[in-house]
């Protein structure tokens, strides 16, 4: 049976791992970053195996054939590749693994954050590869290392995930192959244009930094006293996530009108799609605040941190909540809404906000290199997003 090679060492790939291999599949590994695929073998080697723990005192095992940091060892023979890394190493890693690929290979991305079509289709025609890929729109749980190597915590899992696929008319069998192995619903979507809109990480995570932390960018906090994340979210913090929202919702109308085959309906309400992933974990879904305060699956994450030299805690903007969500995600809805002619204040007051926290420009999207906002692939026509197709470059 073919292999799928997991690229990644991280939390999901900690998941995703023990999964496929208790499914029954060849799993290997690319691990090329930062001593990982050394780390992921001792882990490996103190138990024989890698495990995940459920919530409810499940427990799944299993472990990769092969561990390399190495594409040529891994990548050639694998029918599936999954790429369970941050956006910023979703580039690097496919010009690394594009000479290898079989033909007929599938790329598949967890989660795709936006733009993610755009980057594929330039990166694999480029390298001489017929674009074959899919990505989900967030990652199907919220887990965590608790063991390199050993063992991941699932904290809760979604009720639901959407998938989308080039080509298109291969979205249902993807979302079928993705169901079985990972043993999670998983629900095919028309198009990576929807899937981008429809990407709520980049509202959720922004977000609740900006309703958390502004005007408050230079608090210091003993350990104890770092503000909880999803737990953290108030009323003020609530209304900017329902305005970003709201923001994603009328762009989606907008694309809609004019793109005949958009499905604005694959795009639902931020406080729509919070209860529908966590159907099963919210005590209290009467509103968007209380739908994450009351969220068990988000329950005791803080806000991420560092260390000062006198040994107190300040915010660490440079996290992903800002560095991966804002230039490969809130940018690509930026650089989009720009093309339909829509105005999105609340996305770009977060989006300013961030630019200062991470000292770089993105706006106008496509001012700046290293996000995947259309205008980076010179796409200037809204006519160029085509909804069941890739860009058109």
């Amino acid at each position: 049976m073919p292999a799928v090679t997991v690229c990644g060492g991280g939390n999901a790939a900690h998941v995703l791992i023990p999964l496929i291999a208790s499914a029954g599949r060849e799993v290997r590994v690319y691990a090329p970053l930062a001593g990982e695929a050394e780390r992921l073998r001792q882990g490996i080697l103190q138990q024989g195996e890698m495990r995940v723990t459920y919530a409810d005192g499940r427990i799944v095992a299993g472990r990769p054939q092969t561990i390399s940091a190495d594409a040529a060892e891994v990548i050639p023979g694998s029918d599936l590749v999954l790429l369970a890394l941050p956006a910023f190493a979703h580039g690097p890693t496919l010009e690394a693994i594009a000479p290898y690929l079989d033909a007929g290979a599938t790329v598949g991305v967890l989660p795709a954050r936006g733009g993610f079509d755009y980057q594929a289709t330039a990166l694999l025609h480029r390298a001489g590869r017929t674009p074959r890929f899919f990505g989900l729109q967030t990652l199907p749980w919220a887990c965590r290392i608790t063991r390199y190597g050993e063992e991941v915590a699932v904290l809760g899992t979604k009720a639901v995930a959407d998938l989308a696929s080039y080509p298109a008319a291969e979205a249902a069998e993807m979302a079928g192959l993705l169901s079985s192995l990972l043993n999670v619903p998983i629900q095919p979507v028309s198009s990576f244009l929807a899937l981008t809109l429809a990407n709520t990480g980049q509202i959720i995570h922004p977000g609740i930094m900006y309703g958390l932390c502004y005007g408050r960018e230079e608090a210091v906090y003993a350990r104890e006293d770092v503000p909880l994340f999803y737990q953290g979210v108030d009323d003020f913090t609530a209304g900017k996530l329902q305005a970003m929202s709201d923001d994603i919702q009328a762009l989606a109308a907008a694309l809609a009108a004019a793109l005949p085959d958009f499905n604005a309906s694959e795009v639902l309400p931020l406080y729509d799609w919070v209860c529908r992933a966590y159907a099963g974990d919210i005590a209290d879904d009467s509103n968007l605040a209380s739908a994450f305060t009351t969220n068990r699956a988000y329950a005791g994450l803080r806000v991420p941190t560092r260390l000062t030299t006198d040994g107190h805690y300040v915010v660490d903007f440079s996290a992903r909540y800002l560095a991966e969500d804002v230039p490969y995600g809130l940018v690509v809805v930026h650089g989009i809404a720009r093309l339909a002619g829509v105005r999105t204040p609340a996305l770009d007051s977060v989006i300013s906000w961030a630019e200062e926290r991470l000292g770089r420009r993105f706006l106008p999207a496509g001012s700046s290199t290293g996000t995947r906002a259309p205008q980076c692939f010179d796409v200037w026509e809204l006519a160029q997003l085509a909804g069941s197709q890739p860009i058109q470059l």
